[in-house]
C-alpha cells in the first residue's frame, strides 16, 4: 500500500520514545461526487469512518465492525487500498503514552447506511454519517482544527485527514 505523507508528529512528541503502536482503517466511500464521513456535533469535523483494529484482525474484518458501529453498515463490498499515513502523538486518555499510529485508507462500497452501533465515546462526540463534498469538509475541519482539537492526543487527526482529503481530490479529478 502507497504511503500518502511523512509521518505527522504531534508537538511534544519529537524525542520521545514510542511506547504503544496502534493499527486504524478508514473507508473511503464515494457516490455522486460527494464522500461519506462522520460528521461530530462535539468536534464539529468530518472524519473518515473507522477506527482502530482489535487483536487477531483483518483489516476487511476490522472496516467492516466500524462501519457497522459509525454508519449502520452490514456488508462492505469493493474494498481497495487507498494508502496509508502515520501519525506519532499522546494517547486520547491524557496520559504521556506515545502513540505510533497507522492509518489505512480503502475505498469500500457498502449496503446500505443503517442503524449505528456507537461506542460510548463515539455517542458522546456525537456522530452521525453524512454526505459532504471534499470542499466542504476541507472547509469545516480547516476551521475546527484551531478550535476543538487543540488538546494533547487529537493534534494529528485533522492534520491527517486533510491530507488524506486533498490527496482524494486529486485522484478523483484523474
Amino acid at each position: 500500500m502507497e504511503k500518502i505523507s511523512d509521518i505527522i508528529i504531534e508537538e511534544g512528541t519529537e524525542n520521545l520514545a514510542i511506547t504503544k503502536k496502534r493499527e486504524t482503517v478508514r473507508g473511503i466511500i464515494v457516490k455522486d461526487n460527494k464522500i461519506l464521513m462522520v460528521y461530530s456535533k462535539q468536534f464539529l469535523d468530518f472524519t473518515f469512518p473507522g477506527g482502530g483494529t482489535k487483536l487477531g484482525e483483518t483489516h476487511y474484518d476490522s472496516l467492516l465492525r466500524e462501519l457497522n458501529e459509525e454508519l449502520g453498515a452490514k456488508e462492505i463490498f469493493n474494498m481497495k487500498p487507498f494508502g496509508y499515513i502515520e501519525e506519532k502523538r499522546f494517547g486520547i486518555n491524557m496520559t504521556d503514552s506515545v502513540y505510533l499510529q497507522t492509518s489505512y485508507y480503502y475505498f469500500v462500497e457498502i449496503d446500505a447506511i443503517g442503524e449505528q452501533n456507537l461506542m460510548e465515546r463515539e455517542k458522546m462526540h456525537g456522530v452521525e454519517p453524512t454526505w459532504v463534498t471534499i470542499d466542504e469538509a476541507i472547509k469545516q475541519n480547516l476551521h475546527a482544527i484551531n478550535t476543538y482539537h487543540r488538546y494533547k492526543g487529537m493534534k494529528t487527526v485533522l492534520p491527517r485527514e486533510m491530507i488524506v482529503l486533498e490527496k482524494l481530490k486529486d485522484y478523483l479529478k484523474g
